[in-house]
This record gives C-alpha cells, sequence and structure tokens, in this order.
C-alpha cells in the first residue's frame, strides 16, 4: 500500500517546487512473538513465556516502553532481568534524534539475543500507521502512534492460542497525559513500571536480579553514573564552544542584526537568529568609562545613558572571536545600533568571503 503526500515550496531564487513524499505501508511486517499463529516468521525474538518475577505484573507479560523511559531507564534497560520488551520504530527514531550514546546502547541491548528485544517496525505497517493530525505537534503524534501499536500488539495476541489468554501488553511511560489516554484506550499501562519494581525490591515487596541489590555495587553504580553524567555535561558544553570558536575563527569581524532576549544590571543577552547564537554585550567594559546604568527590575529595562533596552528590541551587534588568551578564548560581542554616545562602536566593513576553488576530477 503506498501513500502520498504532495505539497509545494519555495526556493531561494522565488521559484515554486512540486514536492511528493512517498510512504510504503506493508502487511507483511511480523509481530515476532513465539505465540503468534498468525504471522509467518522463521525465527520469532519473544519468548512464548515471558516470565519476569513481579508482584505489580503477575502475569505473562511483553513490554512497550516510550521514549522518555528508554532515555532515562536505559541503565535497568541493560539489566540481565529485563526480557521481552517491544521497541518500536517510533521510539527508536525519536531516541536516535535525542541522543546518540543512548542510541548506540539500545542498539547493542537488541543485539543481544538472551534480551529478546525485538524492534517492530510500526511506521510501515497497515495497521499501526498513523499520520499527523491537523494541529497536532509532532511529540503528540509521536505518542498516538506508540498508543495505536500498543493496542494493535494486544488486539493482535489475542487471536493467538489458548495460551495467550494469560500473555498481556503493558505500555510504560513517564508522561501523565500519555498514560491517560492510554487507560482510555483500554491499555494496560504503568507510569515507569520498572522504577516501581526497584522500588518494590527495595520494601522487600518484590524481587530482581541479586547484584542489583548489593550495597556496593548499587554504590559503585551510582557513583559512575552520576560521574559520566557531568563529563557528558561537561564535555557537550565544550563541544559547543569550540565549534563555535571554530566557525567564527576565519570570518573576522561580523555585524548582525539581533533581538534583546534578557538584559541585566550592567548588560544585555542578544540572540543573533542567523547563526542561533546568544552573546551578551557588556556596558562597563575597563578600558572605557562606564556609561549611566539604570535597571529596572520589574520592566524588566535597561537604562544605558538615553536609550532604553526592553525584552524583543531589535540591535546590531558586532560578534568576532577574542583570541587573547589562547586557553579561554571566547566570542565578543559590541553593540552597532542604536547609537549611545561613548558606547557603540563603528560597523566594520565586511569583505565578501572568497569562494572555495573547485577540485578538479
Amino acid at each position: 500500500m503506498l501513500k502520498s503526500k504532495t505539497f509545494m515550496k519555495k526556493t531561494r531564487s522565488g521559484g515554486v517546487m512540486k514536492i511528493v513524499r512517498e510512504h510504503y505501508l506493508r502487511d507483511d511486517i511480523w509481530c515476532g512473538s513465539e505465540i503468534c499463529t498468525e504471522c509467518k516468521q522463521e525465527s520469532p525474538v519473544l519468548q512464548r513465556d515471558p516470565s519476569i518475577e513481579s508482584n505489580l505484573c503477575s502475569y505473562p507479560h511483553y513490554v512497550i516502553p516510550d521514549t522518555n523511559v528508554v532515555l532515562h531507564q536505559i541503565d535497568v534497560l541493560e539489566d540481565p532481568v529485563i526480557r521481552n520488551v517491544i521497541i518500536l520504530q517510533t521510539v527508536l527514531q525519536e531516541v536516535r534524534h535525542r541522543s546518540a550514546p543512548v542510541y548506540k546502547r539500545l542498539k547493542d541491548i537488541i543485539h543481544e539475543q538472551e534480551k529478546h528485544f525485538y524492534t517492530f517496525t510500526n511506521e510501515h505497517h497497515r495497521e499501526t500507521f498513523i499520520e499527523r493530525e491537523p494541529g497536532e505537534s509532532a511529540n503528540d503524534r509521536n505518542d498516538r502512534a506508540i498508543r495505536v501499536a500498543a493496542k494493535w500488539y494486544g488486539q493482535h495476541l489475542e487471536k493467538a492460542e489458548s495460551e495467550a489468554d494469560a500473555l498481556k501488553v503493558v505500555l510504560l511511560t513517564n508522561d501523565l497525559g500519555n498514560k491517560q489516554k492510554a487507560e482510555e484506550s483500554s491499555l494496560l499501562v504503568y507510569a515507569d513500571i520498572i522504577v516501581h519494581r526497584l522500588l518494590a525490591v527495595a520494601i522487600e515487596a518484590d524481587s530482581t536480579y541479586p547484584d542489583l541489590m548489593d550495597k556496593q555495587k548499587q554504590s559503585a553504580l551510582s557513583t559512575n553514573l552520576n560521574y559520566r553524567h557531568k563529563m557528558s555535561q561537561y564535555a557537550q558544553r565544550a563541544s559547543v564552544a569550540f565549534h563555535t570558536q571554530l566557525f567564527f575563527k576565519s570570518r573576522g569581524i561580523l555585524n548582525e542584526e539581533g533581538f534583546v532576549l534578557f538584559v541585566r544590571k550592567n548588560a544585555i543577552i542578544v540572540l543573533i537568529p542567523k547563526f542561533g547564537l546568544e552573546g551578551t554585550v557588556f556596558f562597563d567594559a575597563k578600558h572605557k568609562a562606564t556609561p549611566k546604568l539604570v535597571f529596572d527590575e520589574e520592566g524588566p529595562t535597561l537604562k544605558v545613558e538615553q536609550h532604553t533596552f526592553h525584552i524583543f528590541d531589535m540591535v546590531k551587534v558586532t560578534i568576532s572571536l577574542d583570541a587573547s588568551n589562547i586557553q579561554h578564548q571566547k566570542i565578543r560581542m559590541s553593540l552597532i545600533e542604536p547609537v549611545i554616545s561613548g558606547v557603540s562602536v563603528p560597523a566594520p566593513v565586511v569583505e565578501p568571503q572568497a569562494k572555495k576553488p573547485k577540485l578538479d576530477r
């Protein structure tokens, strides 16, 4: 089955381009369960008896986590006790876009045969694919796609053998809105059931993998997780700063239009939409006389001499890389417009960048 979406797009030169996007839907995408007799699959992944010791879900069940559960509970999903999990294509794509490290870890789990993690391509299945409704956000559409796929799994397995009567499909989510909508669709849903299981183990109401309850291993795991989280934040900030500096290093001094995002007692925070860059314009530089500054916290506004800055005011600034300290290079911004005596700087003459020579093939 072929679905197509056609729309018109305006090009940079002012022309109009017709774009057709095709989406193929199939009815031969199998559910991956050993208990199913309807799907003609050679090597099913999900076990016939998915026994997981839990007082919260005492019956045999498969688990379908949503995107947030995968992103925030990937360490628990890696635990050997967690098996027979259905990873939807929608979830896999969202995780890939939002966190490359978590996506890699999830792919490694899927490749472990003893974990019995099955990837279901719901975005290309005829009965589980859904289109985005008018006015619906991409996130809401993906949540609805997850609920539709979970409901299809429950109904699909009911058609299997009599043993399937006790087999359920449980949707895991920590989104209250998604949970409520899932319950309205008569789905079995738990708000982050994995966390509840660990809490149940802590109060001796459930059992789990023995090593998970060892105090020393728990402490070492927590310390390692906190350290990795902190280092990943440092690495992310350093990477953004490095590539921003690298981008402006060869461009000299630029003058660009921007908008005031915030006002402070001695500065304004400016957003440059062209580059998606935020920078600070200070008015109390050491090498200049400090102008008269009046900050109104209620506005909030900042009056510099005779000009008052408000949030969302348009300004023009210079952007340059300050490499005076090679170990601490910074992006500097200075005010061009509005013109304030003793504060604004003249607009630099920006030379056009030379085109890169074409390589001979």
